[in-house]
């Protein structure tokens, strides 16, 4: 969810004109109007798009056309419609998280020269599991538009990225904090893998495509992230809360909250719903929660080195263990 900077303009087939999406785009001909293919980069109200749009009906301008190209959907990165912040509200950061390997790879070898190769290959996955999440979303609200078919298969890639994230922050999470209790660890691994199975199976279902299952989609996600509580407060009853401040918890909370507040926005479609037609292109619900995912990501990454830091002052631990 990359090429930021690759810049480009493709000519794609006019697609079938209807009367309704060019009634601003006619030309005269012996005095006589004629109708004209729109350009690709003409953008659409609420009521002249196709009907299998999954349109938010408090958004009314800003839509693509239908491009039934691949090329014409990257093409859409160049100009200006009601996705392009959704777009760049990932693309960015999974640009940044690409080059972020190779910073915190630096950073942790150098501050942990006896940093083992599987203490690093779990901080590396949760960077390439929000790297996968944050790219596949990018493709997704890029190619809304290519087909009904393209369309809803990226949907179900869109999903499929968030609970590779979600399996992500758990493993990671999960390593770092039970660092000392491998069993326990591997326990957790084994239910959090089968809980985002199961949910993924859910939510790649048919019967759950239609949009009136909108809240329980959401709520399948929401539900998956609260599972975290069960490590969190099995490791209260054993060890103690000042055991779950040293590692990361409190940030895992901030995360969590994050979230929370991300999927308000986008339940609620809010600020679009109080002011239909303002938020087209700027500041709209699906925008903001884009926002609030990223800063998610960042606040589960510091709470890992926290439980990291303290890992590794655990030396009699961490000998032990290996």
């Amino acid at each position: 969810m990359f090429d930021l900077f690759i810049r480009f303009r493709v000519t794609r087939p006019a697609r079938p004109v209807t009367k309704s999406s060019t009634n601003s785009l006619k030309n005269t001909v012996d005095g006589e109007p004629v109708e004209q293919a729109p350009s690709k980069n003409t953008l659409l109200k609420i009521d002249e798009v196709p009907k299998w749009y999954d349109v938010n009906p408090f958004i009314i301008s800003g839509y693509r056309n239908e491009s039934n190209s691949f090329l014409g959907s990257l093409a859409s990165w160049t100009y200006l419609h009601n996705e392009t912040c959704n777009i760049y509200s990932h693309l960015i950061p999974a640009v940044v998280s690409v080059f972020a390997q190779s910073f915190m790879y630096e950073h942790v070898r150098t501050r942990y020269p006896n940093l083992t190769s599987f203490d690093w290959s779990v901080l590396s996955l949760q960077l390439l599991t929000a790297t996968v999440c944050l790219a596949v979303s990018t493709l997704y609200h890029t190619l809304l538009n290519h087909s009904p078919s393209v369309s809803h298969r990226w949907l179900h890639f869109d999903y499929l990225g968030i609970m590779t994230l979600i399996l992500g922050n758990f493993i990671s999470g999960l390593h770092f904090g039970f660092y000392c209790d491998p069993t326990l660890k591997y326990t957790y691994w084994s239910l959090i893998f089968t809980l985002a199975s199961a949910t993924t199976a859910l939510l790649v279902s048919p019967w759950f495509r239609d949009p009136s299952w909108r809240t329980f989609r959401l709520m399948s996600f929401i539900c998956t992230g609260l599972s975290a509580f069960a490590p969190i407060g099995h490791g209260t009853l054993i060890w103690g809360p000042e055991f779950l401040s040293n590692i990361g918890v409190p940030y895992y909370l901030l995360e969590g909250l994050l979230l929370i507040i991300g999927c308000f926005f986008w339940e609620r479609r809010a600020p679009e719903r109080y002011f239909p037609g303002k938020f087209d292109i700027w500041g709209h619900s699906h925008t903001i929660w884009h926002i609030f995912v990223t800063l998610s990501i960042g606040a589960h990454i510091m709470g890992l080195m926290s439980a990291l830091e303290y890992a590794y002052m655990r030396s009699s631990c961490r000998v032990a263990l290996s």
